[in-house]
């Protein structure tokens, strides 16, 4: 049978009025809280050449882009699947500012396929960066406003989960390419077989394969290892500055998603009630070499409609 023309496809949505207006709502809420922590807002634009939106981001998020030809120029253009590259070459090259620069952003994105356990392929993006800022405060900054941001939404409890691709990477870097594949697999299943003859290489990988739980159960697994033990001081360091330590923490040291993409600390804010991820973000310093400019970075982003649903 012939599907009708009119039918979305599949991972496409559109809002009707009632949550239309939520999401406007919502949008306006966090944007005013962005701009009360001094957050500049950009617009860029939904296509831009594909050189420029793959530039250091990357092959998982590249192979999430959508690809057109630009009739004008001839030249290959691609729908953005994330604007935070976006925002790092506004700060590299727009702005160029020699100091600390925040910005915001709130727009729609494409992606090839759904990612990350979601059916939606066209995320409302909402999300916050801070660039130019290594310090440790500036990751408390984003955590701390990423947790700010989902209590506009929602009280239920929520869990903020940390990993450290700095620490991770630190481990993997004596691995070629094809190798590292399959450990990151491994870790990802937390399966000791498949990364055991990887392991006898490395023994700290199977310290990092058992680097989940509670903090202060995964500090005690991981004093032996130095790099690990650096990922687990600063995890200890930020949670103790989160609301004077009271939230529900867990450590993950071998969480692998965004490997390519981040460098230091990431973390996910995760509804507990209904085991949904919230919020994702993290440190990806030097992502702006592509454009010319290295700088620290560090930010977090959401699926606004994700979070306009929780009040539902």
């Amino acid at each position: 049978m012939t599907r009708p023309s009119w039918i979305l496809p599949d991972g496409l949505e559109e809002c009707l009025p009632e949550e239309a207006w939520a999401i406007e709502a919502g949008r306006r809420a966090c944007l005013d809280l962005f701009r009360d922590h001094e957050f500049g807002l950009v617009m860029p634009p939904m296509l831009e050449y594909l050189d420029s939106l793959t530039s250091g981001v990357g092959q998982d998020l590249a192979d999430q882009i959508m690809v057109v030809t630009d009739r004008v120029s001839g030249r290959l253009m691609g729908i953005r699947p994330d604007m935070t590259p976006q925002a790092a070459r506004i700060d590299a090259h727009a702005l160029n500012e020699s100091g600390v620069t925040k910005l915001c952003y709130c727009g729609s994105v494409l992606r090839a396929v759904a990612s990350g356990g979601e059916t939606s392929r066209s995320p409302l993006q909402l999300g916050a960066e801070i660039f130019g800022d290594p310090r440790l405060e500036a990751d408390v900054a984003v955590v701390q406003l990423a947790l700010d941001t989902v209590r506009l939404f929602t009280d239920e409890p929520v869990l903020v989960d940390f990993g450290h691709m700095g620490a991770l990477k630190a481990l993997l870097h004596q691995f070629d390419d094809a190798t590292r594949a399959h450990i990151l697999d491994a870790l990802a299943r937390k399966d000791r077989e498949a990364l055991a003859p990887f392991a006898a290489r490395e023994t700290a990988l199977e310290t990092v394969r058992q680097a989940y739980g509670d903090l202060q159960t995964v500090l005690s697994k991981i004093d032996g290892v130095a790099a690990l033990r650096l990922a687990g001081s600063e995890i200890t360091d930020i949670a103790k500055a989160l609301n004077g330590g009271a939230l529900s923490v867990s450590v993950d040291l071998g969480e692998t998603h965004g490997f390519r993409y981040h460098t230091g600390l990431v973390f996910g804010i995760y509804s507990l009630s209904r085991d949904q991820l919230l919020v994702r973000g993290g440190r990806y310093d030097h992502v702006g070499e592509s454009f010319g400019r290295a700088r620290a970075a560090t930010g977090f982003s959401a699926d606004l409609k994700t979070l306009v649903r929780l009040a539902d």
